[in-house]
């Protein structure tokens, strides 16, 4: 047997935890071609959150359908196995879901090296967060040694691996983020300077951060922040659109928003790119990352939950912005 997290019914707006539900659920026996997995650490990432509508995004996707398993990258460890290459005690990183254990093919699951780093890397800085944040900042956007990058939802794992990254390549680093507190420990981790989004004057803290114009934005949250980044930018300036967790909850932009939008674009003559990691991250990524790691020159904060059964309450704080750094669930 194994329990698994799933959606119970659709958000109404903010995510509640009570709109997702633990559940037992049989394992099958392990077939040719596949291995039998103990999960032990699960990433709990912003991003799911965009399954959960019946029309994710807008209608831009299909959302997840009611009693199925949330999607989200894990680390697991072999307990049987009936695939070549693979061995009881081998820990893998893959899509696992939130769930348990499972039995699963080998498509997509990727056996950690531990020379690289520790296996909970595979989900912070050695995984999805650490390659999202180098292809935005080196290979969308091309950050060069004296450029400012302003950086959203800098205390997040993106957002800080973002920032270290160009400080590594030269680069000033600005963060955004909410709080004093946040604020500090963006500063903690080498930023030159982090604006406070919820305080008064935001727009021209910000503005006044960048003299000049910063030339690029690292994008993790759309809307009204990305508004006052795209202010703060110089002409020519470069968008890198990794994520838009304004919008993941539900929540809309104001009227004229749009038209703000479109003029700002004009007038700086952006350039504005979406990317999806896994199409264009480059191999180099991983062996970057982990030389940085070991050498200090990247570290992130993380905050670990124990359990399954606190998962839907963690992600449910998450979303509002409660937890620094990376996400992770720790399982026995």
């Amino acid at each position: 047997m194994t329990c698994e997290v799933v959606l119970a019914r659709r958000p109404q707006g903010a995510l509640q935890a009570s709109d997702l539900r633990l559940q037992a659920q049989s394992l099958p026996a392990c077939g040719e071609g596949e291995i039998r997995l103990a999960i032990r650490y699960l990433s709990i990432d912003p991003f799911t959150r965009i399954f959960l509508d019946e029309q994710a995004l807008g209608g831009a996707m299909q959302g997840l359908p009611l009693g199925s398993v949330l999607p989200g990258a894990a680390v697991g460890e072999v307990v049987e196995s009936r695939a070549d290459g693979f061995s009881p005690g081998d820990m893998v990183e893959g899509r696992f879901g939130w769930r348990e254990a499972i039995v699963t093919g080998t498509d997509g699951v990727r056996r950690l090296d531990p020379a690289l780093g520790s296996p909970r890397a595979a989900l912070g800085i050695l995984g999805l967060p650490g390659t999202t944040a180098y292809t935005g900042m080196i290979t969308v956007a091309g950050i060069q040694a004296g450029e400012t990058a302003i950086i959203s939802s800098a205390a997040g794992a993106v957002g800080l691996t973002a920032g270290q990254i160009a400080k590594i390549r030269g680069a000033r680093a600005v963060g955004i983020a909410g709080g004093p507190e946040k604020c500090a420990m963006v500063l903690d981790h080498g930023f030159d300077a982090c604006v406070d989004y919820k305080a008064p004057g935001f727009e021209q803290a910000l503005v006044d951060a960048c003299p000049g114009g910063a030339q690029v934005y690292f994008d993790n949250v759309g809307g009204q922040v990305a508004m006052a980044a795209y202010a703060a930018l110089g002409r020519g300036g470069r968008v890198a659109l990794c994520g838009l967790l304004s919008l993941y909850q539900g929540e809309g932009g104001e009227a004229g928003d749009l038209g703000r939008f479109m003029r700002l674009i004009m007038s700086r003559g952006l350039r504005i790119q979406a990317y999806g990691t896994v199409q264009i991250c480059p191999p180099e990524a991983l062996p970057d990352l982990s030389r940085w790691l070991k050498d200090g020159a990247i570290h992130i904060p993380e905050t670990v939950v124990d359990g399954l059964a606190a998962a839907p309450q963690a992600f449910a704080d998450m979303l509002t912005g409660s937890a620094q750094g990376k996400l992770i669930l720790k399982l026995p």
